[in-house]
């Protein structure tokens, strides 16, 4: 029996992508199918006005739907009604980058650094800087830092991704790939100085896509999907970013009973959602959203013993520690959040506490900081904001 599977399948507006082990979400990502655009898309945009105070401007992306710009002296804009001056104008038309989706009230967030991305590499117009990922070791940037086009008039990132082509000892297909984003970057400047007002200059691929090529923390041994524009699509994508991994894609045609239905996807999305979530040991989280905030609440629950001692109750802790980063990640949770562990006397245990969710912290993709325990007890993190989360992806806050 296959132990890990990557499941694609449609759901709702969106595309599910989940990653399971041994029938138990790992991860799990929704790629959401609406008009109002997704992070990477390229827009011919109208500044609306600008606020001097906060460095930024207000933009119509497309016609009626507004956007934040930040306004940053690093970016050198790219301006198609006349040539840019050191000044960004209302009704001035620009070339912008989605970097954030909207989230609640908030607009979306663009950026006047357009980039493209491919597995091993990173191409940026608005500056010439040549850099790789500080993930990796200092030798192996050297090695990597070798390999940029040192003339190259864009910016280059060589990401993460690049160090499995050390490992093989052949870093030709970065070579390739920096050369392809830099003609592909060289046209979308060149086409997109000539299109008109609100014009989407470049649709980025479906997230559900890009996470097979990026993530390589998705270990799975079979990819697959029921719908077969998905399989076609995939089929494509991975033949270009991942051709070892196409003899994995499997399309699921049992009519006796639905991929949904064979897995429990909807039993495992609903469980995914609920306010609270049992350990193993019998302690619970509960985990709510305020409008500041989320709050994470750690319970002794049916785990209880007549006089516990810190020992008891920093188990418990490290137990829910896991859970909480595992739900963070899978919720998709950001901003603030709070959590109030079991409370516990011995500094020793308390500083044994943050350092394992500092430690969990480093594997999440999204830059995830543990401020500090207060006073109180109380554990403080922030988690960066890109993309609603899975609750309000699914319209169901």
């Amino acid at each position: 029996m296959i132990a890990s599977k990557l499941l694609l399948t449609k759901y709702q507006n969106g595309i599910l992508s989940l990653l399971l082990k041994n029938n138990c979400i790992e991860e799990i990502s929704y790629s959401s199918q609406n008009d109002s655009g997704k992070i990477g898309d390229i827009y011919v945009a109208k500044v609306l006005n600008v606020v001097k105070n906060i460095n930024a401007a207000f933009i119509d992306y497309q016609k009626g739907k507004r956007g934040y710009l930040p306004i940053s002296p690093k970016y050198v804009p790219v301006l198609l009604n006349r040539t840019y001056d050191g000044r960004i104008l209302a009704g001035d038309e620009i070339l912008v980058q989605m970097e954030k989706e909207a989230i609640r009230e908030k607009e979306p967030v663009f950026t006047m650094n357009l980039s493209l991305a491919g597995k091993y590499s990173v191409v940026t117009n608005a500056n010439t800087t040549k850099s790789v990922s500080s993930k990796l070791g200092k030798q192996d940037r050297e090695r990597l830092r070798e390999c940029t086009p040192s003339e190259c008039e864009y910016g280059i990132v060589i990401r993460t991704n690049a160090k499995e082509l050390l490992q093989r000892d052949d870093l030709s297909a970065l070579e390739t790939e920096c050369s392809q984003l830099i003609m592909q970057m060289d046209k979308l400047l060149r086409e997109g100085i000539h299109r008109t007002c609100y014009s989407q200059v470049y649709q980025a691929p479906a997230s559900y896509l890009t996470d097979l090529r990026d993530h390589t923390s998705w270990e799975y041994e079979q990819i697959v999907t029921d719908d077969e524009m998905i399989y076609h699509e995939v089929e494509g994508f991975l033949s270009t970013y991942m051709p070892e991994k196409k003899e994995q894609l499997t399309l699921y045609q049992d009519e006796a009973i639905t991929l949904h239905k064979l897995y429990g996807i909807e039993t495992k999305i609903q469980e995914l959602l609920q306010t609270k979530v049992w350990l193993n040991s019998g302690a619970y989280l509960v985990i709510e959203q305020t409008e500041a905030m989320y709050v994470i609440d750690v319970n002794s629950g049916k785990n209880i013993a007549k006089k516990p001692t810190d020992s008891y109750i920093l188990s418990i802790n490290l137990e829910a520690t896991k859970e909480i980063m595992r739900q963070i990640r899978l919720r998709n949770l950001s901003g603030i959040i709070l959590i109030d562990f079991i409370n516990m006397e011995e500094t020793s245990m308390k500083e044994q506490l943050m350092q394992e969710l500092k430690k969990l912290a480093r594997l999440d993709r999204i830059p995830t900081t543990i401020v500090d325990m207060t006073a109180l007890g109380l554990v403080e993190i922030t988690r960066k904001k890109t993309k609603r989360s899975l609750k309000a992806q699914l319209n169901l806050s």
